[in-house]
């Protein structure tokens, strides 16, 4: 694989509008297994549940499979369907003294950093840990924002939500 890894959030929440899909994702992986998929609140199951699509850029989209326990039947517009980074964490490569040390593998290894990198930053941005599909943060034009206040302001107070949940 040779394109780049933007500066992107690795998660899109969208309407079930779409039925079946595709659901477009805007943010690169290197494997279809690099993405984790939730209608709802509930995860779904590559294969089972959905297919992934890998453009040229990284890029992709998941269509979904009707008929499973998960996904019954289409969605709906009141549906949500979530897409979000999810590449395991690990180190696939070892680059031993005086062996070869190939650009493609250098590569590899620093694109998948910066999609680690990106997936602790989406997920900080949820802290104190709202669910993957609740809406989009603030930062990314939603309305979700889990910021505390000062802790002079907030001494001696209850956290607590209102009737949006906010």
């Amino acid at each position: 694989m040779t394109y780049s890894i933007n500066a992107v959030t690795r998660r899109v929440v969208l309407s079930g509008s779409a039925g079946t899909g595709p659901y477009p994702f805007t943010f690169e992986i290197l494997d279809d297994d690099d993405i984790q998929v939730y209608k709802d609140t509930t995860l779904l199951t590559k294969t089972t549940d959905y297919t992934v699509t890998i453009n040229a850029n990284g890029t992709g989209s998941v269509t979904l499979n009707t008929g499973t326990t998960n996904v019954p039947s289409a969605p709906t517009s009141s549906n949500t369907i979530t897409v979000i980074g999810s590449r395991d964490i690990e180190r696939t490569t070892d680059f031993v003294t005086a062996g070869d040390l190939l650009a493609s593998s250098l590569n590899e290894q620093l694109d998948s950093l910066t999609i680690f990198d990106q997936q602790v930053a989406e997920e900080q941005k949820r802290s104190l840990q709202a669910p993957v599909f609740d809406p989009a943060h603030v930062d990314d034009g939603g309305v979700l924002d889990m910021t505390l206040p000062a802790k002079a302001t907030r001494a001696s107070k209850y956290l607590a939500f209102d009737s949006d949940g906010n």
